[in-house]
């Protein structure tokens, strides 16, 4: 009786709602940039030991948006503790979700969370140097913003080991037909699919943002390379892979070429990297550059990453192919609806050879074309006598079961025309901003990468759960409490079914950047974009010194 109990309260466990739907209030808040109300909001929802690195990562980011850059970092030295420590899964942890629903388990964090943890406390000491008038104090902090571009080079090269280059997936592009042939038929049970391309490798933006930091401290040759690192990186597929403007890599040679003048390199050397990197324009505005200049850089952290949501899939058995039938639950004709449809035939839908045939022979012509509404999971005979033997095939017969996975449905990203003004009649502006990275698009090709991983752990999670309701209902001797208690279970399983959606949404949707070359005196910039101003006050520009103004924009 007791073993009953508890199987039933582990059915029970209510996981319907989403992440996004628990910090709702609070990310509204945010989004008008309400940045201490928010953070009000969120730390109520957030105070549990499954979002402990969520926590620290929301919080810590609201924290540097109301200009509580200590605290902001106290919060995320926390985060970036916990991010290293969560990779060795803790097998308990992992069980007990996979019984109840994925929101039970400890949130790990991505690798491109792992490396913003850092990048934003980079921001935070830069912030904090620049309100320093201490001579040693501020070379303390501004060494103390080093350390943290140091922690994202090592992350970043951690990634990177882990993952397939751009002149890798450059390499696979180009390989023989035959050797294409292969792979693409080592791919039939990944869905016939290519995730390499999806996946997050390096960041080229995070790479242009060390080489800043190094050019800010005077280390000129230090912030060549990392520049020329961002450049690479630009031109190999990054600014393809997240849909960036080309000049993102032409801004990073500019830097580059600069960084080689201050650095004492050839004249011709610097001259053959201009003639072969920058275009007429981008010459010209190297040549705006001048000794003794001052210069402005604005960065704008615009808008937010998008939501997860969850799809619901039914499953069913087909025993005449040995294999799992999923299908999505279509729910009319809402956008909503509609863009889980398509992410389900973008990411999931039966394509490749093996399920179509498997299609083809219960269905005929028309069970081939079905496949595209339909994911296949093909178990053979051997392990479809298996499941009968545990009677898991009569479970599957006699009702449908939900599996729900994460996806992204459609965003877009805001496109205005920025505008930056120094209000001082001595100096005119003549540069654009230039969006240099899409975190949106970074969180949006993650997913995608993971959708098979997601998918099979949903799968596999709601046929236990299933099982177990089905096994307490048949351990029951009294054939009425049976029937009553099956229909309980099944009801139960089928509303409790969860996906993890959840990330770190805080986080900017992209990053604009502008950089303005200015006589050294005193400005009060006024940027605006989208119909809103945002002002930084009166600032003196001081010769051969960069001054930062880290923007955040949330709308």
């Amino acid at each position: 009786m007791r073993w009953i109990f508890l199987c039933l309260s582990v059915i029970f466990l209510a996981g319907c709602a989403t992440y996004k739907q628990d910090i709702e209030a609070g990310l509204s808040l945010a989004k008008e940039g309400e940045w201490k109300e928010a953070e009000a909001k969120l730390e109520g929802v957030l105070d549990n030991s499954q979002d402990k690195l969520l926590y620290y990562m929301e919080i810590g980011a609201l924290a540097q948006n109301q200009g509580d850059f200590e605290r902001s970092n106290a919060l995320l030295e926390q985060a970036e503790r916990m991010s290293d420590t969560f990779f060795p899964e803790n097998f308990t942890n992992r069980s007990w979700a996979l019984l109840s629903n994925p929101r039970q388990s400890d949130y790990h964090g991505s690798g491109m969370e792992r490396v913003y943890i850092s990048y934003l406390k980079s921001m935070n000491y830069l912030a904090l140097a620049a309100g320093e008038n201490n001579t040693a104090k501020k070379r303390h902090l501004n060494d103390a913003a080093l350390v943290e571009v140091r922690r994202i080079d090592i992350k970043l090269n951690e990634i990177r080991a882990q993952n397939p280059s751009y002149q890798d997936l450059n390499a696979k592009e180009n390989q023989a037909f035959y050797m294409k042939a292969l792979s693409w038929l080592g791919d039939f049970y990944t869905g016939g699919r290519d995730t390499d391309q999806f996946l997050y490798r390096d960041d080229a933006w995070a790479r242009y943002m060390e080489g800043l930091q190094y050019e800010i401290n005077g280390e000129y040759d230090d912030a060549r390379i990392s520049y020329q690192k961002a450049a690479n990186l630009y031109e190999d597929g990054y600014a393809k892979q997240y849909d960036l403007p080309t000049v993102t890599s032409e801004r990073a040679w500019l830097d580059t070429i600069r960084m080689m003048q201050k650095g004492g390199f050839s004249q011709s050397e610097i001259q053959q990297q201009v003639n072969a990197k920058l275009s007429a324009e981008m010459q010209e505005t190297l040549k705006q550059y001048q000794s003794g200049d001052a210069e402005l850089v604005v960065l704008e952290h615009q808008g937010f990453i998008p939501d997860k949501r969850e799809m619901t899939l039914l499953l069913y058995a087909d025993p005449r192919a040995y294999s799992l039938v999923l299908e999505p639950l279509h729910g009319g004709g809402s956008i909503e609806a509609n863009d889980a449809f398509r992410w389900f035939t973008m990411v999931y839908a039966d394509i490749n050879p093996l399920n179509l045939i498997a299609n083809y022979k219960t269905g005929g012509a028309w069970g081939t074309f079905s496949g595209i509404f339909t994911k296949r999971v093909i178990l053979g005979r051997p392990v479809w006598q298996q499941l009968n033997s545990a009677k898991v095939d009569t479970l599957l017969t006699q009702q449908t079961i939900r599996v729900t996975v994460p996806y992204y449905g459609r965003f877009t990203l805001d496109k205005h025309q920025t505008t930056l003004q120094v209000n001082n009649p001595k100096a005119k502006v003549k540069n654009h901003s230039v969006r240099m990275t899409s975190l949106a698009d970074i969180s949006f090709q993650e997913q995608l990468a993971q959708a098979q991983r997601d998918i099979y752990e949903g799968l596999i999670r709601e046929l236990l759960r299933s099982w177990l309701a089905y096994q307490v209902a048949a351990n029951v001797q009294d054939e009425s409490a049976s029937l009553i208690l099956n229909l309980i279970g099944q009801v139960a399983v089928f509303a409790s079914s969860a996906a993890d959606t959840r990330n770190w949404l805080t986080l900017p949707a992209q990053v604009r950047l502008t950089r303005e070359p200015l006589p050294p005196g005193e400005y009060t910039p006024d940027y605006t974009v989208n119909k809103k101003t945002f002002s930084l006050g009166k600032v003196n520009l001081e010769a051969n010194k960069i001054t930062l103004w880290n923007l955040r924009n949330p709308n």
